[in-house]
């Protein structure tokens, strides 16, 4: 597939967590450094119009200020053709090896803190950090119960239960509206994250009721993300500098009548007084007013 057509895939994508987006941009990048001349501007616009469409996803954000960053070396340097092609790829694989690791250490850190043997867990969406914890889980023989949402509108959590199912583990899929029924069964719910800002965190829509039942059931709700989601910033200031594009209407309603406006959004942001816990690859922190989790 052609860069081109990889950019156009990009932004039709409704489904992939912040991981498999970002996976899929370092894949278009390696196309076009195989099959054209290095056109900064045009590779800068292209890979712009992908941030334009997620705007929320740290993980792509870190990644393309490193990557501009190589681009303005080469430039400012003169750098000869085969040059700018060797330390694109050198910095992709660098890049790719160390947040691989980074993901992993993450999961390590939150199975040495939280029991997951024999338990019942409420997951939402899609998330590749979701991935790597549950296939550490694997690698060590645990599989807990799964409580898996469909994530509307487009319904990205059947992905995620296919993985999961995959690894060996018993997934119950649910329609995330219909969590009051379920979760006293759950012990507790673990998410991803695109962004954790001072004052808590974007994931799916969704993700806010869920952390609410969560709290009124007494259920410990715990965020597993790497340390590129970090924003030293609230959510209010992200948004007002970085405000999410309406997504497609026609997800929520096709061929709405004239007098009703379908209103889709992807993101939300989560208070972090309703976390139990964040786990990084390089700290964890503990929110709750218990010494240790339960």
């Amino acid at each position: 597939m052609s860069f081109e057509l990889r950019i156009k895939e990009l932004l039709a994508d409704n489904y992939s967590g912040s991981a498999a987006i970002l996976e899929k941009v370092i894949k278009s990048i390696v196309v076009y450094t195989n099959g054209h001349e290095i056109d900064a501007a045009y590779l800068r616009a292209s890979l712009n119009m992908v941030t334009a469409r997620f705007p929320d996803l740290g993980v792509l954000n870190h990644f393309l200020q490193q990557f501009y960053d190589l681009l303005d070396q080469s430039e400012r340097e003169s750098w000869a053709e085969e040059k700018t092609i060797h330390k694109i790829s050198q910095f992709i694989s660098v890049y790719v090896r160390e947040w691989e690791e980074n993901i992993g250490l993450a999961a390590e850190k939150m199975v040495r803190l939280v029991p997951f043997q024999g338990k019942k867990v409420l997951l939402h969406s899609n998330s590749y950090s979701i991935h790597a914890l549950f296939a550490h889980l694997a690698d060590h023989k645990i599989f807990p119960a799964i409580y898996q949402t469909m994530a509307g509108p487009v319904f990205e959590g059947k992905i995620q239960a296919r993985i999961l199912s995959n690894l060996g583990c018993k997934v119950h899929f649910i329609n995330e509206a219909a969590i009051g029924r379920f979760i006293h069964e759950i012990d507790f719910a673990v998410m991803g994250a695109d962004n954790v800002f001072t004052d808590g965190f974007t994931n799916k829509v969704g993700t806010y009721p869920l952390a609410l039942v969560c709290r009124e059931a007494g259920k410990p709700f715990y965020v597993m993300t790497d340390s590129r989601k970090r924003a030293p910033v609230s959510f209010e200031s992200h948004i007002k500098a970085l405000p999410e594009p309406m997504k497609p209407s026609d997800e929520l309603w096709q061929n709405a009548p004239e007098a009703i406006t379908a209103e889709n959004y992807y993101f939300e942001l989560t208070p972090r007084n309703l976390v139990t816990a964040f786990f990084f690859e390089d700290t964890w922190w503990n929110l709750s007013d218990k010494q240790t989790l339960p």
